[in-house]
């Protein structure tokens, strides 16, 4: 049992629970509610929690790059089109390895941030899925498929059917693999970077295997003009017209959008995933919630990678989130709520990765992801229950990832007293150090590096 003096499973009721607790057994939720009523109802064989913790679902995050933590620290000042190139470079360098220990370095990072589920993009490697069913989390991998490049210099990638084949046996080989942990989706990965073709065949292909399409539209300003000049037309115009939309597809960014895109998001019942403070740190512009919120769209949270966030603390994007709506519409100020928020991190991006029965909030019957935070803090202080309770304020406006305690997925205790249960974390940072620094000193000695990117 994981008890607390809150319990906030984030049901349709938004009800708080004093004192309370989530019972379950094996990878399920048996039973939510006051901690008394279930310790005498329950045989109870181990307890996490205390007076002092509240306890959540776990934490989704719908977009992340597992492999770029490779290349934190790298990008500051640079916009979306100069950081494309700067990982190209980086990425010629680094090995199967390295990708690896990158991807495991990232989830290490999640889970001690509470994220029980993350949705990665990434191309050409099976190094995401591998670190994931190593460390045990939940996860959906997708293989950034790309046959073309336009922008600044146009030409082939690689053939289209080549793209196809590389999504195709990511799915094969990983959706719901690991006891249904790991899922697979198909990742066209940008609009600059898929032909038509390939779009189109993807959306037939996810609807062969039963499966999500993830793809970065919209982000910049640049992309918008580049396919405006390239098609004639806005970027969901164009998607809507060649039959790639859908409600299994999840659009990541979409921060340029005109009135009409954002119907045709609503009308297609496409998913929106915004990273705001990797969007605000790449100059990219702001998502538009309060106006897709407005037409019904569902709108989840992220982090995107570590390159364009330096960290996966999912509870600052949160807060960062709603706070950056409310400067760039004043008058929407009350759109993301401190509730909105945290459902836009639970239920709502459990509903972006069409997996909102089985995880995203504490009910009976779903699987076990649970995250237990500490605030018996000075930046809780006061937290009070009457005659209002401000523990929901105080989570998304003061607590943050360094709060987290404990991590339970599928009723697998993954982190303990911030402990990862599953692996040896100081043996896989040192690894991956001693190779990122080899990587780098080759990188500078056959490329200039730092002296073009510094």
């Amino acid at each position: 049992m994981a008890y607390g003096k809150y319990v906030i499973p984030v049901d349709e009721k938004r009800k708080i629970i004093e004192d309370g607790g989530v019972v379950y057994e094996g990878d399920k939720i048996v039973d939510v509610g006051d901690r008394k009523r279930l310790e005498k109802s329950y045989e109870i064989e181990e307890k996490f929690g205390g007076e002092g913790k509240v306890i959540i679902p776990g934490l989704i995050n719908t977009h992340s790059h597992l492999q770029l933590s490779i290349a934190r620290g790298f990008s500051d000042g640079m916009n979306l089109m100069e950081l494309k190139k700067l990982l190209t470079e980086i990425g010629e360098y680094t090995s199967d390895r390295l990708s690896y220990l990158s991807s495991l370095i990232s989830l290490i990072e999640l889970v001690k941030n509470g994220v029980t589920t993350t949705l990665d993009i990434d191309p050409g490697r099976e190094t995401g899925a591998e670190a994931l069913a190593e460390i045990k989390s939940r996860g959906i991998v997708s293989e950034a498929m790309r046959d073309r490049i336009l922008g600044e210099r146009e030409g082939e990638l690689m053939s289209t059917e080549e793209a196809l084949k590389k999504g195709e046996i990511l799915v094969k080989r990983w959706n719901d693999a690991e006891e249904g942990r790991i899922k697979a989706w198909f990742g066209p990965y940008t609009e600059l970077l898929t032909s038509l073709e390939l779009l189109e065949r993807t959306s037939r292909l996810a609807e062969e295997y039963n499966t999500g399409i993830h793809i970065h539209l919209a982000e910049s300003f640049e992309t918008q003009s580049i396919i405006k000049r390239e098609y004639g037309k806005r970027i969901f115009e164009y998607a809507k017209e060649i039959g790639f939309l859908g409600s299994n597809v999840l659009a990541a960014h979409c921060c340029w959008l005109s009135e009409k895109e954002i119907k045709i998001i609503s009308e297609e019942e496409v998913k929106v995933s915004h990273s705001p403070v990797a969007e605000m740190k790449l100059a990219d512009g702001v998502t538009p919630v309060p106006q897709l919120l407005s037409y019904g769209v569902n709108v989840s949270t992220s982090t995107d990678a570590p390159v364009a966030n330096n960290g996966y603390d999912l509870l600052n994007d949160a807060k960062v989130g709603a706070l950056l709506q409310r400067v760039q519409y004043p008058y929407e100020a009350a759109t993301i709520s401190p509730w909105k928020a945290l459902e836009m991190i639970t239920i709502e991006a459990a509903k972006s990765l069409l997996l909102e029965d089985e995880i995203g909030s504490l009910e009976k019957g779903k699987q076990a992801d649970i995250t237990i935070l500490d605030i018996d803090k000075p930046y809780y202080f006061p937290t009070v229950n009457r005659p209002c309770m401000n523990i929901l304020e105080n989570l998304i406006f003061s607590g943050s990832g360094r709060d987290v305690e404990t991590v339970i997925i599928d009723g697998n205790t993954i982190l303990e007293d911030r402990e990862v249960q599953t692996l040896d974390e100081e043996k896989v940072k040192k690894e991956a150090s001693r190779k990122a620094i080899a990587l780098y000193e080759e990188l500078n000695e056959e490329t200039n590096f730092f002296k073009k990117t510094f």
